[in-house]
């Protein structure tokens, strides 16, 4: 069955009520290394390629960076909409979808999808129109789940263990397996697979280490809010250095031209 574009998301699926020290944790690193990746230079034109509701995109702009934010969903740019009432930077949101960008070629300094890759009907296609309409000295910054990580390598072999022991097969959805509103399953050769033909990659970082591992959340939950930041820290520290171990992967790229 042929895949289709999503037009209808909600975030309102995936809003958490509450988060253990490792989410929160996630969630922050990503968006930090994400956007000091584009780092937009005051009057940088940089595009945020399925925006959601703004939010990074609003911090870019607030960085000096002229902001446009694609988004295939009409209710998030309607959400987006709501969140920058009142004196913004500039900020421009545009409907369309990833692989058929509506702007000409060499448009912006800077191209950025950060956890939404994933989510497109077609990963590869979507690279090779943010790298053309990024201009030739510009950036591309792709941010994804990383479904090999050591928290995945070490989860499955635990569960293999756990059903050899018992003889009972695992109930729901594992966390390393691939949501419902996934289309890929992206880890390091993957990722290249899809930039490499458009991108020449300048670096590949890794963020957090251990995120959703069986207990790992509720065992930090446990310990003094300093006490389990340091260990993140730590692992984070880890997990740039070894990226295929981490949880999450940020790539920055030139375009090829």
């Amino acid at each position: 069955m042929a895949m289709v574009a999503d037009t209808q998301w909600d975030d309102e699926e995936i809003v958490l009520t509450h988060m253990s020290p490792d989410t929160r944790f996630l969630f922050d690193r990503m968006t930090q290394a994400t956007l000091a990746a584009v780092a937009p230079a005051p009057g940088e034109r940089v595009l945020d390629v399925a925006c959601g509701r703004g939010t990074d995109a609003v911090q870019m702009a607030r960085q000096g960076g002229l902001l446009f934010g694609l988004e295939p969903s009409a209710g998030m740019i309607a959400k987006g909409g709501e969140w920058l009432l009142g004196p913004e930077p500039f900020l421009r949101a545009v409907r369309g979808l990833a692989e058929a960008l509506p702007f000409a070629d060499q448009t912006f300094d800077k191209v950025v999808c950060k956890g939404a890759i994933d989510h497109f009907v077609d990963a590869e296609q979507t690279v090779a129109e943010m790298s053309r309409v990024c201009k030739r000295d510009g950036r591309v910054i792709v941010s994804v789940a990383n479904f090999e990580s050591l928290s995945c390598r070490l989860g499955r072999a635990l569960d293999r263990l756990r059903q050899g022991l018992s003889g009972k097969p695992r109930a729901g959805r594992a966390f390393w397996e691939m949501p419902e509103d996934h289309n890929f399953r992206f880890e390091p050769r993957f990722l290249r697979h899809c930039l490499e033909p458009h991108c020449q990659i300048n670096s590949l970082l890794g963020v957090s280490l251990l995120w959703g591992f069986p207990h790992w959340g509720q065992a930090l939950q446990k310990l003094a809010p300093a006490t389990a930041e340091f260990i993140l820290t730590r692992l984070d520290w880890t997990a740039r250095r070894v990226p295929a171990w981490a949880d999450v992967l940020v790539a920055v790229a030139a375009p090829r031209r």
